[in-house]
């Protein structure tokens, strides 16, 4: 081998470890050496698709799922390492409770309400006893809401040009057709949140689109929720009604929205929705305004969805615990 291949080969090395590390925390000894040293307790784990990945799609929208082998690996290789799964209320004990637990602990989170949670991660939780929770975005259910990251990804990947407003972004290479997802992305991120339809018809003006297809094809439904939320092993949690970027709505639509999706959970369930998780949850999305007014509401638990291990730190401040985005 030669110097350079070397160089290549220890930087690449370097690279896997790092990601090791940083995506499965805890799971090697030297993650858990690291991150033990800052008081870590357990990871809390952020998922929202589990089905088979596509090999041909755009990266940004492929890291939303994890393969239905790869969670069943995850799931086996914390067994192995003796840690414990914990449900929801479970980590809420472990967070109110003055003492640290004897082991380290792995909590599942799941959001939006995508039907492969059902068809595609329930049965292996339910193979090992597993507990997990779904954050449930009613609008998801309603088919009301536009999972348009997912339209946007059809478009780019089906022409070799995308337009954008009044931008024409070439798509022919695949790194030309992750830049413009990227950038795209970015744009309607920022968008008027109440105004969104309106907006992504202006912008997409070129073509004729059904902005709701895709929440039709994969939602779950409210009678899978139901049995969900009746199952041992699952807690449903809020997510909101129509999951906007919180920090772009007023106090008023902020309330709002959280609090309807909260009543439609309990309405649909028949069970007090204890738990909640930011939409988005990144801090372009979330901040200071929006983990004081959560307070209003009284959950036991909030999530973000960044900052690593849940630590003694965490034990103090419950409007914004982290989370793990477990990419495979």
């Amino acid at each position: 081998m030669g110097l350079v291949e070397k160089i290549q080969h220890r930087a690449h090395t370097f690279y896997r470890q790092k990601i090791v590390r940083e995506q499965y925390p805890m799971l090697t000894s030297l993650s858990r050496k690291e991150w033990q040293k800052k008081g870590a307790l357990g990871v809390v784990y952020m998922l929202h698709h589990i089905s088979p990945k596509n090999p041909n799609g755009i990266p940004t929208n492929e890291d939303l799922k994890v393969s239905p082998t790869f969670l069943e690996h995850i799931i086996l290789n914390y067994k192995k390492e003796n840690f414990q799964f914990l449900s929801l209320d479970e980590l809420w004990e472990v967070i109110k409770s003055s003492t640290t637990p004897q082991k380290p602990f792995i909590v599942f989170t799941i959001d939006d309400g995508y039907a492969d949670n059902y068809i595609q991660a329930l049965p292996i939780f339910e193979k090992y006893g597993i507990p997990f929770s779904i954050f449930i975005a009613t609008d998801f259910i309603n088919h009301n809401s536009i999972l348009w990251w997912d339209i946007l990804e059809d478009l780019i990947i089906q022409n070799t040009t995308i337009h954008f407003g009044n931008i024409i972004y070439p798509t022919k290479s695949f790194q030309e057709k992750w830049n413009a997802f990227r950038i795209i992305r970015e744009a309607i991120l920022g968008y008027d949140q109440n105004n969104l339809l309106k907006e992504l018809q202006n912008d997409f003006s070129h073509y004729t689109i059904d902005w709701y297809a895709p929440v039709k094809r994969q939602a779950l439904s409210w009678e899978q929720i139901k049995e969900l939320s009746n199952h041992p092993l699952c807690t449903i949690g809020g997510h909101t009604v129509s999951h906007p970027a919180l920090n772009k709505l007023s106090e008023t639509d902020f309330l709002r929205e959280v609090a309807d999706g909260i009543t439609i959970l309990k309405e649909e369930t028949g069970h007090d929705i204890s738990h909640f998780a930011y939409p988005y949850g990144s801090p372009s999305e979330i901040g200071e305004r929006e983990y004081q007014l959560i307070k209003k509401f009284d959950f036991k638990t909030v999530f973000s969805s960044y900052g690593g291990c849940i630590t003694l730190d965490n034990k103090s401040n419950t409007t914004h615990l982290p989370r793990v985005y477990l990419h495979e």
